[in-house]
């Protein structure tokens, strides 16, 4: 008669408690891994929404640099951009130091923001 291994014949079911503690350590890992793939996914996307408000915002304050010469003060204007629309209220302080109010909208009308900025224009001077 052949020799026979004891985990073949032993019936008592020690493995099965190895086995379950594997399992579940398997899928505690696999959980885990699928919480913070969702995580990083939504901070992915609100860092894409936070580049595409500070784009529209620097869009928007380069428009008004280019057209404080012929902007009237305490005006809003509007600018419709790809990304969304941008507002700006221009009230001035000094001489050259004008105050913008930036109410900024993205296109998916999800988030509203508000930033305020000082612009500083430096006049041209010729000789």
């Amino acid at each position: 008669m052949k020799n026979q291994l004891y985990s073949t014949t032993n019936e008592d079911g020690f493995i099965l408690p190895y086995v379950l503690f594997i399992i579940s350590l398997l899928f505690l890992l696999i959980t885990a891994n699928i919480n913070h793939y969702q995580r990083e996914i939504e901070i992915t996307d609100r860092h894409i929404q936070q580049v595409r408000i500070e784009t529209l915002f620097q869009m928007g304050r380069e428009k008004v640099k280019s057209e404080i010469e012929h902007i009237q003060l305490n005006d809003t204007l509007t600018y419709d951009f790809p990304n969304g629309e941008v507002r700006i209220e221009v009230k001035a302080l000094k001489a050259s130091n004008y105050e913008l109010l930036f109410n900024i909208t993205s296109d998916s009308n999800e988030h509203r923001y508000e930033i305020t900025n000082i612009l500083q224009v430096e006049e041209n001077v010729t000789e």
